[in-house]
């Protein structure tokens, strides 16, 4: 006796189009996320109250608490500051410059730097700081003792 059994399906899953599928994603998410550029010098900025944002590319000048200064991203010695930052402002005379510190860095160093940018024609300098929260703030409750 001759059965005829059941025909047996083959399945066959091409896994071609499900790694193309997975390569575009992968390129898109590539091309569409955005990329940090590290600072040159690692820096804790020290909080503020009265901290605003501002819209304009100034001179970036950072200062970190060992007195290791980069000016712009490029990291340069304190000597060397006078002469690297005044072509910078003869370029634009309202260009603001704005002074990253390090929360910890000792109050003479910033003060030699601070010299060293006025000696050079900087005339609008300012501070970078960051927003203080405060525990009424942080809690949202406006209780005041």
């Amino acid at each position: 006796m001759d059965f005829e059994g059941r025909a047996r399906i083959h399945s066959h899953l091409d896994i071609a189009p499900l790694i193309d599928i997975v390569f575009l994603l992968l390129v898109f998410f590539m091309l569409t996320s955005t990329f940090m550029v590290p600072e040159a010098i690692e820096l804790e900025l020290p909080e503020s109250k009265s901290a605003q944002a501002t819209d304009t590319k100034p001179i970036v000048v950072a200062l970190n608490e060992t007195g290791q200064i980069a000016l712009n991203g490029e990291i340069i010695e304190l000597d060397q500051l006078q002469s690297a930052i005044k072509p910078l402002i003869e370029e634009s005379a309202d260009t603001s410059i704005t002074l990253k510190s390090d929360a910890s860095t000792q109050v003479q160093q910033l003060l030699q730097v601070m010299d060293e940018i006025r000696e050079a024609g900087g005339t609008n300098v300012a501070l970078a700081t960051t927003a203080a929260i405060t525990a009424t703030t942080a809690t949202g409750s406006n209780t005041q003792k």
